[in-house]
């Protein structure tokens, strides 16, 4: 028994002396990518905007970047009207790009064609947003005391029932509904770790309608700690986007088209 216990400890000892010197990569489960689609298209008024579509393929648990899709057609379809408007690929950018101003009461539909398959989004409509009234620095800091405050005030409208995502920069966004504000000047705190005196806070407010609001709480939510909210989460979030061709090979991300507007602030 004695030289049981013996044995027991060096194979013990042996295993942790292994795993101090060598990282075990575990053999996980993998899957088909997915192809994944970033189409948020953007209105400012009286400003042009190239509208941006973004494509790539969703990798395995240790793949660090998602490979780019470069040759698929992209086409943004308005039904409103009977036309049809084509994405061109920018090899430099890495995405597909377009000159076009999104207009409101008009049906979008999104439509991506990769390797024989079909991707169509739902009907969609540019959504309203309001502008950004005030960004000023706030004193105030959280845990680590030397977070940068920035409070952030706009008026919501009192004609409709609205929904608005914020974006901070470096892939901090905020989902918000006006129902406890609806019609009356609104002011909240965002604070930046990683901003210093001297850098920009820019901030941007975009209209979205009540089922992207609901999709981006829960991305939000899972991607809390930092990361691509457009690349592959704990659970799969589904989006607006489906696949006409193979139903089961559904792709990630989602389509909009959103009313922005941006303040953007030197930091002291």
């Amino acid at each position: 028994m004695k030289h049981l216990k013996q044995l027991i400890l060096l194979i013990g000892l042996g295993f942790l002396n292994t795993a101090c010197e060598e990282v075990v990569q575990l053999d996980l489960p993998t899957e088909t990518p997915r192809l994944a689609i970033d189409a948020s298209l953007l209105m400012t008024p009286n400003e042009t905007l190239t509208q941006v579509v973004k494509l790539s393929l969703s990798g395995s648990f240790y793949q660090e970047e998602n490979p780019v899709v470069s040759n698929a057609s992209v086409q943004l379809m308005d039904l409103t009207n009977n036309q049809t408007l084509n994405f061109v690929y920018d090899a430099t950018l890495e995405d597909y790009r377009m000159d076009f101003t999104p207009s409101f009461d008009t049906d979008y539909k999104l439509r991506v064609v990769y390797e024989n398959e079909t991707y169509d989004s739902s009907i969609e409509q540019l959504m309203h947003a309001v502008p950004i009234e005030n960004l000023e620095q706030g004193d105030n800091t959280l845990f680590e005391g030397n977070e940068k405050e920035v409070l952030i005030s706009y008026t919501d409208s009192a004609e409709r029932d609205d929904f608005y995502l914020f974006d901070f920069g470096n892939q901090k966004y905020l989902a918000t509904k006006d129902e406890f504000y609806q019609g009356n000047l609104f002011t909240f705190s965002h604070f930046y770790e990683d901003l210093e005196a001297g850098d920009v806070a820019l901030v941007k407010i975009m209209g979205i309608d009540e089922r992207h609001f609901n999709f981006m709480t829960i991305l939000i939510d899972q991607t809390e700690d930092g990361g691509n909210p457009f690349s592959t989460t704990p659970s799969t979030v589904r989006g607006n986007l489906s696949n006409l061709s193979n139903p089961e090979h559904y792709p990630m991300g989602y389509f909009r088209l959103s009313e922005t507007y941006s303040a953007s602030l030197i930091l002291e």
